[in-house]
């Protein structure tokens, strides 16, 4: 049953601080670029959609929630870019779906959980395939590559070219009214333009095929001076077209003559839809270049700008729209997706609000470590912060008191952790963070503040933290300056000394490396060596990181790892970016490349067993084919679990392993433990928070409009020349003091946020899952809030109190139905007679899901 709960506020003893931010923009911005969106035709039943994105590598991402959570299925594909599906007309019985990548095209047979590489254009870059009109009983396929149009027949046993092309770059096939239109873009890689991708069309045509005749024609005569960026069909003869000078085109006779139905000024439209039910609701959208959506109902007659919720940070300089799709019950759910260079988009209501869709799982892990002598359990989140078990992964509990790492770049446990209870985490904006008591509070490590070391704007991107912490108190951390925000420096490694507190920049390389991950010699080793895997190959340090020389010049080294036993028998492993290993039996004097016997798999990470030195154990996490084992030091390999499974590090073994048999294993879509060796594996994480910091929910007026409350859209997109006069205003609404991000050290990552707007402003959390609790903070000058889930008043809460408060839980809400809901804390205008204000509060949302 849901209600209203009030709770026993948690008090600090720390001494509040609290000051409205100000300065650089610290924050982690998402900037998912979407190459791919396409719900499967039974998404109304099923809620599948297979995506892909790019920010962490080629990832192949498959939605079975209607798109609010996404997980990994690139089980036999490799590290490959897909840029496209195509699914079957049978698929809700044949379960069949095609991928199209940079190398060749896959087909998978059992709806996205397994992938096969076709034989035909297997080294080609396959752009775009269509079914055949009888592909049912012919499984004839129609493929678009760099090279042109081509059936593949019988089976794939039959390839014949229908028409050759130049240079492709993307495109489209559509089979509609018996009819092929084949639509070819082209354009070369243009310099980067303040830091970022710069596109723009060199040509762009559609050639149509009469699929009886075999003949081609071009579309219309009239385009043939035109670029063409986009072309849909319905209807069998309904075509519409957009051109790069602006304007879009709609056909109702299959080409034979056009009408002008829409224009942008200072703008163009880069992708457009019809809807799947067009004969009835005559509705098409399109999206313009510079990221903008428009909507019309009346077959063009009249256009509405549908871009509320659209007001995100801008990462390219044009063609931000890289696809538009309807849901396949679009008549019945109203749902339409977008996909951006900032990620996915959906709205539920015809596309009057859209909003951002986390593609990454907030319970994505990218460390997990258990603590030794203990049961306690930590992670580091790819946005969600820190969380902490005490029971080893039984129960959850967010540890994100005083830190702002929502983004965690880098987690280690002390080396003397039995005795400091210390963990050490790096935010990619912030910097170094520190717990003394078990992951309870954080607090900034003063000296790294990244103002007194570099006061330009740049990102950590890696951590490194001796194994001989407690004597010579060495810590390393990489920076990386904002390019993209002007910064012209270098990249950069610092060393921190704890025991002097002295900070000194070091140089690994001679050139401009980028950092992959540090190392350092065991805890048990007499060698005490440092190592930075980077671009430029391995560096060492043999005096607490003061010096580096490099000792294998190999371009793209990303991880290293160093045997328990390297002493006795100098065993180092090396990753590089194209999941192939180096192996020395020499400390490092000298590497040479082996498979391992891996038969070829991309290997992400190697994992040691506890006891390898006795029993020669390894471990390693490929690429979609899961987790491999071997007992002769790699000599042979076994199967070990978590098939399609993406391990961004490597698997964890509890500190009472020996007895207890417990592996765990962090993943996209949470932390996975095997209680018996690696028999069977469960996902243990089912909390995550949404937090402040990056933001999850949105901020809306009473007409419903969000109201941007991250980074100064507005100037940004004037500054990238993605501003536009007519769309703009709508969705960067001007409300000066009416929202405040506030920093302190008691709050949820370090941030919480107060917003002033009156009586019918809110704040809405959507989220996917079976329960929610409303974190937030009390003071003397807050009001009263409604409580809304689900569009159902569930109660108010006052959020008055003498003193601040922080750790409130405002409202817990459980057993509620697996699926989409929306948690809504909305402003009364009302207050305590003793408040000397009506704000409402948000500090964090804490999910089960």
């Amino acid at each position: 049953m849901n209600k209203l709960r009030r709770v026993t506020f948690i008090v600090f003893t720390v001494a509040l601080t609290s000051s409205v931010m100000s300065g650089y923009v610290y924050a982690h911005v998402p900037h998912d670029i979407i190459y791919s969106l396409d719900p499967s035709p039974d998404y109304a039943e099923t809620g599948m959609v297979l995506a892909s994105s790019t920010q962490f590598g080629e990832a192949h991402l498959i939605s079975h929630s209607h798109g609010e959570l996404f997980q990994e299925t690139h089980a036999g594909m490799g590290r490959v870019l897909v840029t496209g599906h195509t699914y079957s007309p049978d698929f809700k019985n044949d379960g069949t779906v095609y991928t199209v990548s940079s190398k060749g095209y896959y087909k998978s047979s059992d709806r996205g959980e397994s992938w096969v590489l076709q034989e035909q254009f297997a080294e080609e870059e396959v752009l775009h395939i269509c079914t055949a009109p009888d592909y049912t009983k012919s499984k004839d396929l129609y493929v678009l590559t760099t090279q042109g149009i081509h059936l593949v027949g019988n089976e794939g046993r039959d390839i014949r070219t229908l028409l050759p092309k130049d240079k492709v770059t993307f495109g489209k096939l559509i089979v509609s009214g018996g009819k092929l239109y084949a639509h070819a873009v082209y354009y070369q890689e243009q310099k980067m333009v303040k830091g970022m991708e710069h596109i723009d069309y060199l040509s762009g045509t559609v050639d149509v095929m009469d699929l009886k005749t075999g003949k081609w024609a071009a579309l219309s005569p009239g385009f043939a001076q035109e670029i063409i960026s986009d072309i849909d069909v319905a209807n069998n003869s309904d075509v519409l077209v957009a051109l790069k000078n602006g304007n879009v085109l709609l056909s109702e006779n299959a080409g034979a003559s056009w009408k002008d139905i829409f224009k942008h000024d200072g703008d163009y439209v880069a992708k457009l839809r019809f809807s799947p039910d067009y004969a009835n609701d005559k509705t098409m959208v399109v999206g313009t270049a510079k990221g903008f959506v428009f909507f019309s109902d009346s077959k063009g007659q009249k256009w509405e700008s549908r871009s509320n919720g659209l007001s995100r940070w801008v990462h390219h300089t044009n063609i931000l729209m890289k696809s538009i799709r309807f849901s396949p019950d679009y008549k019945n759910d109203k749902t339409i997706f977008l996909g951006k260079t900032t990620g996915i988009y959906k709205t539920t209501d015809c596309g009057e609000f859209w909003r951002h869709i986390n593609i990454w799982n907030t319970k994505w892990t990218y460390y997990v470590h258990p603590a030794p002598g203990t049961s306690e359990l930590f992670t580091a989140t790819y946005n969600s912060g820190i969380s902490r078990s005490p029971d080893n992964g039984d129960t959850w509990e967010s540890a994100n008191i005083g830190i702002t790492a929502a983004f965690a770049n880098g987690m280690v446990l002390s080396p003397n952790y039995e005795n400091d209870n210390s963990i050490f985490v790096v935010d990619i904006a912030t910097g170094p963070y520190r717990s003394t008591d078990s992951g309870r509070s954080w607090s900034r490590i003063p000296e790294l503040n990244p103002r007194k070391i570099y006061d330009k704007p740049s990102l950590f991107r890696e951590l490194g933290v001796s194994n001989n912490f407690k004597d010579d108190g060495v810590m390393l951390v990489f920076l990386v300056p904002r390019h993209v925000l002007g910064v012209k420096d270098r990249r950069m490694v610092f060393k921190f000394n704890d025991k002097t507190k002295e900070v000194k920049q070091v140089y690994v390389e001679r050139g401009d490396c980028y950092v992959n991950s540090f190392a350092f010699s065991p805890k048990t080793s007499t060698q005490d060596r440092m190592y930075c895997a980077s671009s430029s190959g391995v560096s060492m340090s043999t005096d607490k990181g003061d010096t580096w020389k490099n000792i294998f010049n190999k371009v793209g080294i990303q991880q290293m790892f160093i045997s328990p036993n390297v002493d006795n028998d100098g065993l180092i492993y090396l990753m590089d970016k194209d999941g192939k290993i180096h192996r020395s039996s020499d400390n490092g004097e000298s590497f040479t490349q082996t498979d391992m016997n891996l038969n070829g798999q991309y290997v992400n990470n190697l994992t040691f067993s506890p006891d390898y030195a006795r029993d020669q154990t390894l471990y390693v996490t490929t690429f979609g084919e899961g987790v491999l084992k071997s007992t002769d030091n790699g000599a042979t390999w076994s199967y070990f679990g978590l098939k399609g499974k993406f391990l961004y590090t490597g698997l964890a073994f509890s500190s009472n392993y020996t007895k207890d048999k417990t592996i765990f294993a962090p993943t996209i879509d949470g932390v996975f433990r095997s209680t018996d060796n690696g028999n069977s594996w469960e996902d243990v994480f089912y909390q995550t928070q949404f937090l402040a910091k990056d933001v999850f929910f949105s901020f809306k007026d009473p007409a419903g409009r969000e109201i941007p409350i991250v980074f100064n859209t507005s100037k940004l997109m004037k500054d990238y020349d993605m501003y536009d006069d007519e769309v703009c205003p709508e969705i960067f609404i001007a409300k000066p003091r009416q929202y405040a991000k506030i920093s302190s050290p008691k709050a949820y990552l370090g941030t919480y946020y107060k917003f002033n707007g009156g009586a019918g402003y809110a704040v809405e959390v959507p989220f996917y899952g079976t329960a929610i609790e409303y974190k937030t903070v009390t003071g003397p000058g807050l009001g009263i809030a409604d409580i809304i889930l689900d569009g159902k008043n569930v109660g108010r809460l006052d959020l008055y109190s003498a003193q601040q408060e922080f750790d409130v839980t405002g409202y817990t809400g459980g057993e509620l139905e697996a699926g989409a809901h929306t948690l809504r804390i909305e402003a009364t205008g009302q207050k305590n007679p003793k408040s000397s204000g009506t704000a409402i509060t948000f500090n964090a949302a804490n999910i089960q899901n």
